[in-house]
C-alpha cells in the first residue's frame, strides 16, 4: 500500500498509483473519510439554531436600544461574530453537499478559509473581551473602564492578523492519486498533503492553542478572580469583619445580595468555561488523533459529528446570554406582544342638559408600551408616567358610571 503514512511522514508523490480507487485503506490523513449525511445534518441543525438564537438576542438588544449599557454593546459584538460564524458554516455545508468539489477558483478558496478562521477567532476573542470587562467591573469598579469600541477593534484585529496564514496554507489542487477519496477532483485544502506529517502536526497544535486553550485559560482566569472577589465580600458581610486600609475607598454590599451574586457568578463561570471547552475540544482532539495516531480506526460517524462541532460554541452563546440576562416572561412578550392595556378615565360634562342635569362620561384609553432597563415591558400612560388605576362605582343623577382614581 502506498500513500502518506500518518506515522512515517513519507511523501505521497513518490509512491505508485493503484488503479482501483474506493477499495483501499486511506493512509493519507488528508483523505480521512466521514459520514457525509451525518455531517450535513449536524451542520444544518447548528446553523438553524445559531441563526434563531442570534436573531432573538438582536431583537432583545433592539428593544433595549435606549439603554446605554456596556454589556449590551458587548453583546452586539459577540452576537455579530457568532452570526458571521453561521455564514461561514453555510459556505461549509454547501461545499459538503457538493462532495467537497471546489469550483470557485484558488483565490476564493484562500479567502473562504481566511474568513472561516477569522470568524471563529473573533467569536472566541469576544468571549474573552466580555469576561475581561466583567472582571474589571468587579475587581476594579472605581477605575475608568476601557472604551468598548477599542476593545472590540482589538478583538477583530487580532482575529484578522492570526488568520492571515490561511492565505498561504490553503490552495486548490487536483487530486490524481486513485487512493484518495477525492480522486480526479479539484479540492480546496491545506498544503500539507504533500508535506512531511510533522508540518501538519505543528500547524494543528498551533491552531488548537490559539483557538481553544488560550481563550479558555483567559476566560477561566477572569471568572475565577471574579468569584474570589465576590466570595471575599460575602465572607466579610457574613462575619461582620472588613479588612480596610487607610486612604482607600471601599465598596460594601448587603449580606443578602452577595451570596446570590456569588452563586450566579459561579454558575456563569462553570457554564461559559465548560461550554467553551466542550464545544472546542472535540474537533481539535480528533485532528490531533488523526495526525499523531491512525485516523482509519476512528468511526466515520464520530468523525462527521466531531468535525462539525467547532461552530457549536457560537450556536450556544446566544442562549447562554439569554439565560443569564433576560426575564423570560418579558421575552415571551417580545415574541408575542400583548394587546395594550386599557384604563378608564372619567370626565364630567358640566353643561346641563334639557332636564338641568349634568352627566359623567367614562372614556376608555389605552396605555403605551415601553421597556425598562431589565428588558421587561411596562404599561405606561400616554404622557409617559407610570400609573396604577382602580375603578370605583358612583352614581350621578341616577346613572351608574365609572370613576377613575390614581395612586
Amino acid at each position: 500500500m502506498s500513500g502518506l503514512d500518518a506515522t512515517t511522514g513519507s511523501v505521497l508523490e513518490n509512491t505508485s498509483l493503484v488503479a482501483s480507487p474506493g477499495h483501499l485503506k486511506h493512509t493519507n490523513v488528508a483523505d480521512a473519510d466521514w459520514d457525509k449525511s451525518v455531517r450535513i445534518i449536524v451542520l444544518w441543525i447548528q446553523i438553524t439554531l445559531g441563526v434563531i438564537g442570534g436573531l432573538i438576542v438582536i431583537t432583545w438588544l433592539w428593544i433595549n436600544r435606549r439603554r446605554k449599557s456596556r454589556v449590551n454593546v458587548l453583546l452586539i459584538q459577540v452576537t455579530s461574530a457568532d452570526l458571521l460564524v453561521m455564514v461561514a458554516s453555510l459556505c461549509q455545508v454547501i461545499w459538503e453537499m457538493m462532495d467537497r468539489w471546489w469550483l470557485a477558483g484558488d483565490a476564493l478558496c484562500r479567502i473562504v478559509k481566511f474568513y472561516q478562521s477569522f470568524t471563529m477567532l473573533a467569536s472566541s476573542n469576544m468571549l474573552v473581551m466580555l469576561s475581561f470587562d466583567r472582571h474589571q467591573a468587579i475587581r476594579s469598579p472605581l477605575r475608568d473602564p476601557p472604551k468598548v469600541w477599542k476593545m472590540a477593534l482589538l478583538c477583530w484585529s487580532l482575529a484578522a492578523v492570526m488568520s492571515i496564514p490561511m492565505f498561504f496554507l490553503f490552495h486548490t489542487t487536483h487530486i490524481v492519486n486513485p487512493e484518495s477519496i477525492f480522486y480526479n477532483k479539484t479540492v480546496c485544502e491545506s498544503v500539507f498533503r504533500y508535506r512531511p506529517i510533522s508540518h501538519r502536526r505543528a500547524f494543528l497544535t498551533f491552531v488548537a492553542i490559539i483557538h481553544v486553550f488560550v481563550p479558555c485559560i483567559l476566560i477561566c482566569v477572569c471568572y475565577t478572580r471574579i468569584y474570589l472577589k465576590v466570595a471575599q465580600k460575602a465572607k466579610e458581610s457574613t462575619s461582620g469583619v472588613s479588612s480596610t486600609k487607610p486612604g482607600k475607598v471601599h465598596l460594601q454590599s448587603t449580606s443578602s445580595s452577595l451570596p446570590k451574586a456569588k452563586i450566579k457568578t459561579l454558575k456563569m463561570t462553570v457554564v461559559i468555561a465548560s461550554v467553551f471547552l466542550l464545544c472546542g475540544m472535540p474537533y481539535h482532539i480528533m485532528e490531533l488523533l488523526f495526525n499523531f495516531w491512525k485516523h482509519d480506526y476512528i468511526p466515520k460517524v464520530v468523525t462527521a459529528i466531531m468535525g462539525a462541532l467547532p461552530i457549536a460554541n457560537s450556536v450556544i452563546n446566544p442562549y447562554i446570554f439569554l439565560a443569564f440576562n433576560v426575564n423570560y416572561r418579558c421575552l415571551k412578550g417580545v415574541i408575542r406582544p400583548k394587546a395594550r392595556r386599557p384604563y378608564i378615565e372619567s370626565k364630567t360634562d358640566n353643561t346641563p342638559n334639557s332636564h338641568g342635569e349634568t352627566t359623567a362620561v367614562s372614556i376608555v384609553k389605552y396605555s403605551d408600551i415601553s421597556t425598562d432597563v431589565d428588558g421587561c415591558r411596562h404599561h405606561q400612560t400616554n404622557n409617559g408616567r407610570k400609573k396604577r388605576t382602580y375603578l370605583a362605582m358612583t352614581s350621578i343623577s341616577g346613572a351608574a358610571t365609572y370613576n377613575t382614581g390614581r395612586t
